[in-house]
């Protein structure tokens, strides 16, 4: 099915002047916008100070205008001018776009003159009758420009050769439904993490007085947080022999880094973070913010084992609850129960069990049965901290994992595993030849929110281990709260983002899961 259009009538030559008007509409709301965005650089630049550096410059740029407005200015700019110059071909699709986008412009002009008659400013004095009108007046024109040549469009679109097919329709019906979802989504999303991009490019600190400057650092602090590298570390010789000299458990002995390496090391504040030894060498990882590498670590160690633990045991729950016996319904009921208890209240909960002594309730356990001959410090030790943490995260999520699993499980057709089984595939076949495949939109869904929980977990980390065990999260915190440094930590929280875009990618790429 499609939309055809009529050629254009030989008498109608006063109707098609409307088709030049119309272009040249568009062509003058991409120059404004073009204009708008020169306009904002040369205030800008009009506005700094002749010894001011260039970076400072483009902070205030970024801190007026931001990034999204000026992009959008250009992308919108540059869209309008094209549709001009196909509106002025009479192109039959750009001309239901150009009548689509008139109906926005309208709809927004309706909206800001309404907000400009009616709103009031939080401090200060209310606006009088003839400020609020210079406001709604250019809207009003706006509105009334648009509403007409809306008006035009759909009067005269026989006018417009070519065609526009049913998907050409569908897809511009989906932008109607998609466009309130994208202007909230940058509102509330983009433009937020915006602003702690431009915070992430300067040194600015949390709290701070307004009379405190802000200066430009650009990617100081990314350099400082991302900072690493690799060495390779001798070992000392013993005098007498020339070997290896050794320890009194018998370890070989290393250089320290800042007597072996060069000077930037000392300079820029590297620290070793881990280490390998390959024979008489030590192959070392460092970085300036070690605490940050730290955190990357314990972050990542705990997102990985947990998530597929729970990914393991939710798929095994979610296979036994979706298959029918009597009961099911109340253990569905009963294995939300984790998953419903408040992750602060379950982290008290676990503080209590795990407790150092005989009277916390693992320990007892592990006790009673004689798998451990001591009680265990699950909290206090460095090596028992991250397990602890898998433990109680795999125990509170697991029941949301398998919900998702479940919703995927129940809309597999029953028909597909009875002609398997009259095949003769087994259930393990079955698993693996219909299951997995047909459930894996429903896994990637369940990693992708387990994977966004696990990578930004902060509640768990802060309430039972503080600053004894930090996660990517909790050392933001603390950076932002106890250090008081809004670039560095704006930094961390991008990262952070950055980090959890790639896990989301490849969880798409690696299950092949494609939009039909």
């Amino acid at each position: 099915m499609s939309v055809n259009s009529q050629s254009r009538p030989a008498d109608q030559g006063l109707n098609a002047l409307g088709i030049p008007l119309v272009a040249a509409l568009f062509v003058i709301a991409g120059a404004a916008a073009f204009a708008l965005f020169a306009s904002n650089i040369t205030a800008t630049l009009s506005a700094a100070l002749p010894d001011d550096p260039g970076g400072q410059t483009l902070l205030n740029f970024l801190y007026t205008y931001g990034i999204i407005v000026p992009l959008l200015l250009v992308g919108i700019g540059a869209y309008m001018l094209l549709l001009g110059v196909r509106l002025f071909r009479a192109d039959h699709r750009s001309a239901t776009w150009a009548r689509q986008i008139l109906l926005w412009l309208a709809i927004a002009s309706v909206v800001f003159i309404f907000q400009g008659l009616t709103s009031a400013p939080v401090l200060g004095p209310a606006p009088t009758m003839d400020e609020r009108m210079r406001t709604v007046l250019p809207l009003a024109a706006v509105l009334v420009v648009a509403g007409a040549a809306w008006y035009w469009l759909g009067k005269n679109e026989h006018l417009y050769t070519g065609q526009e097919t049913l998907e050409q329709a569908s897809s511009r019906s989906a932008w109607n439904l998609l466009l309130p979802t994208i202007v909230i989504l940058i509102i509330v999303a983009m433009r937020p993490l915006e602003k702690t991009f431009i915070a992430s490019l300067t040194d600015d600190t949390f709290a701070a007085g307004a009379d405190e400057t802000v200066n430009f650092v650009g990617l100081e602090n990314y350099s400082r947080l991302l900072g690493f590298r690799f060495d390779s570390l001798p070992c000392v010789r013993d005098e007498a022999s020339g070997a290896c000299a050794v320890d009194a458990s018998g370890a070989i002995q290393f250089a320290r880094p800042r007597d072996v390496l060069d000077e930037s090391y000392a300079d820029l504040r590297f620290r070793e973070v881990s280490g390998v030894n390959i024979g008489e060498n030590r192959l070392i990882f460092s970085g300036r913010d070690r605490d940050f590498w730290d955190s990357v670590t314990n972050t990542i160690t705990f997102s990985i084992v947990s998530v597929v633990l729970e990914l393991i045991l939710g798929l095994f729950i979610a296979l036994v609850i979706n298959s029918k016996f009597r009961g099911r319904g109340l253990l569905r009921t009963a294995m939300l129960i984790p998953w419903a208890i408040p992750t602060v209240v379950s982290a008290r909960l676990w503080d209590l069990m795990l407790r150092d002594s005989s009277s916390g309730i693992i320990n007892a356990f592990l006790l009673s049965t004689g798998i451990v001959d001591a009680p265990q410090a699950w909290l206090a030790n460095q090596s028992l901290q991250i397990p602890a943490m898998i433990a109680i995260d795999v125990w509170k999520t697991t029941p949301f994992m398998a919900l998702i699993l479940l919703a995927g499980l129940q809309v597999i057709s029953a028909e597909i595993y009875e002609a398997a089984n009259v095949d003769g595939a087994n259930g393990i076949r079955q698993f693996f030849s219909i299951t997995l495949p047909l459930l894996r939109p429903a896994i990637t869904i369940a990693l992708v929110f387990r994977t966004l929980d696990a990578v930004r977990v902060f509640d768990l980390f802060q309430v039972l281990l503080g600053r004894g065990r930090l996660s990517m999260a909790t050392y933001n915190y603390d950076t932002l709260i106890n250090a008081q440094d809004l670039g560095y930590a704006s930094a961390i929280g991008v990262v952070i983002f950055a980090l959890i875009l790639v896990f989301t990618i490849l969880y798409v790429r690696i299950l092949g899961v494609k939009a039909e």
